[in-house]
C-alpha cells in the first residue's frame, strides 16, 4: 500500500514537472558538475506522513466521483446528455465546464481515467455543438465551432470554456496534437489566418468583444447572439434567481432571458476582457518555444499599459478602433462588459 501510494505520488510529480523542465534545465546546464559532486543519496525507508496519506485518499475520492459522474453524464461518442444550445446563459462553455477542473486533478495526482475522460469529453463537445444549428442568430447557424474553436463569443464565457483544454499540458506536455492545436488557437489572435481579423496590428488592439474562429463582430449583436434559440422543456437555470432549487419551463422564461440582454449593444472595439486571450499566446510559447508568441503577449499586454497610464491609471473597459479609451465618445467606462453595464446587475428573476 504505502509503495503504491509513493509511486503514484511520484507519477503526479513527474507530471507537475513536465511542462517546467525544459526551461529548468536551462539554468542547470552550467552548475551540471557541481550539483553531481553534491548528489546525495536517500535509500532510508520512512512511514509516509499523515497528510499524504490523506491527500491521496482525496485524490482517489475525487477519481471516484469524476468516474461516477462521467458514466453518467456522457455518451458513447463523449457527447453530453443534455439539450445543446447556443447562448452565454447556459450554453457551450456552460457545457464542457463540467469538466472544468480536470484535468488539473489529473496533474496533482489523480487517476488516469480522469483525464481519459475529459479528453473523451471535450473532443464529444467539440464534435456535438459543431452540430447545432440555430436560427435566430447566424453565429452558430453553421454550428458552435469551427474549427475546434468558439466562431463568435466574449471572453469571460470563451475563457470559461477553454478552462479545462488550457491546462492539459500540465499532463501531457508532450502532446503533439494539443500543442498543434494551441499554435492555431493562439494564431487566430495573431492574424495568421487572413479570413480572420481579429487583431490590429497597427494599433494593437482585439477589434470586438465578440471574437473568435469566424473573426470579429463589427456590428452590434442582438438579443439572439447573446441569448440563442428557444427550446422545449423544464431546466435548471443556473443564472436566474432560482439555480438548482427548482427546474423552470424554458419558454415561459425565455422572454426574461432576451430582456436581460437588451442592453448588450455596445461590442465594437477592444474590451479588458480581451486580455483572456494572451493565455493562448502564453501556452503555445510554453509548449513550442517560439518567440513570435512572446513578442505577440508582450506587444498587447504593452498596449493596455500604455492606454491605461493615458487613461490616469484606470484600465478602460472600452477601447474604440482608433485605439483610445472610450473612442470617439471618450467613454472609457462603457461597452458590453464595461461598470454600468447589465451584466452587473441582479440575476433574472423568477
Amino acid at each position: 500500500m504505502i509503495s503504491s501510494t509513493v509511486t503514484e505520488g511520484m507519477r503526479a510529480a513527474r507530471r507537475i514537472a513536465g511542462i517546467g523542465f525544459s526551461l529548468l534545465l536551462l539554468g542547470l546546464d552550467c552548475s551540471m558538475t557541481l550539483a553531481q559532486e553534491k548528489l546525495l543519496v536517500v535509500d532510508t525507508p520512512m512511514e509516509p506522513p499523515e497528510w499524504a496519506l490523506l491527500q491521496r485518499q482525496l485524490l482517489e475520492a475525487n477519481s471516484q466521483a469524476c468516474r461516477v459522474l462521467a458514466r453518467h453524464a456522457l455518451d458513447d461518442r463523449g457527447y453530453l446528455l443534455h439539450v445543446p444550445r447556443w447562448g452565454v446563459i447556459d450554453g457551450p462553455d456552460d457545457a464542457i465546464e463540467t469538466f472544468g477542473d480536470w484535468p488539473l486533478l489529473h496533474s496533482l495526482g489523480a487517476d488516469d481515467s480522469v483525464l481519459e475522460d475529459y479528453k473523451r469529453a471535450q473532443e464529444g463537445h467539440w464534435i456535438q455543438y459543431g452540430e447545432l444549428r440555430t436560427v435566430k442568430t447566424d453565429l452558430a447557424g453553421d454550428g458552435a465551432y469551427f474549427q475546434e474553436f468558439i466562431t463568435m463569443s466574449d471572453w469571460a464565457h470563451t475563457r470559461e470554456g477553454m478552462q479545462p483544454f488550457m491546462s492539459l499540458g500540465l499532463s501531457e506536455p508532450d502532446n503533439s496534437l494539443y500543442r498543434k492545436r494551441m499554435a492555431r488557437f493562439a494564431g487566430l489572435f495573431m492574424n495568421e489566418d487572413p479570413s480572420v481579423p481579429n487583431y490590429d496590428p497597427v494599433r494593437k488592439l482585439i477589434r470586438s468583444t465578440w471574437t473568435g474562429s469566424k473573426g470579429p463582430m463589427l456590428r452590434e449583436p442582438t438579443v439572439y447572439d447573446w441569448v440563442g434559440d428557444p427550446v422545449r422543456g423544464r431546466f435548471h437555470f443556473l443564472h436566474s434567481s432560482a439555480g438548482l432549487e427548482q427546474m423552470l419551463d424554458f419558454a415561459s422564461h425565455y422572454p426574461k432571458m432576451l430582456d436581460h440582454c437588451e442592453d448588450y449593444k455596445d461590442s465594437v472595439g477592444d474590451s479588458h476582457l480581451n486580455l483572456s486571450a494572451t493565455n493562448l499566446a502564453l501556452n503555445a510559447y510554453m509548449m513550442t518555444g517560439r518567440e513570435k508568441y512572446r513578442r505577440w503577449l508582450l506587444e498587447y499586454v504593452d498596449a493596455w499599459k500604455e492606454r491605461t497610464r493615458a487613461n490616469n491609471g484606470f484600465i478602460p473597459t472600452k477601447v474604440g478602433l482608433d485605439g483610445k479609451a472610450g473612442g470617439e465618445s471618450g467613454q472609457w467606462w462603457k461597452g458590453s462588459t464595461g461598470g454600468i453595464s447589465p451584466t452587473s446587475t441582479p440575476k433574472w428573476g423568477t
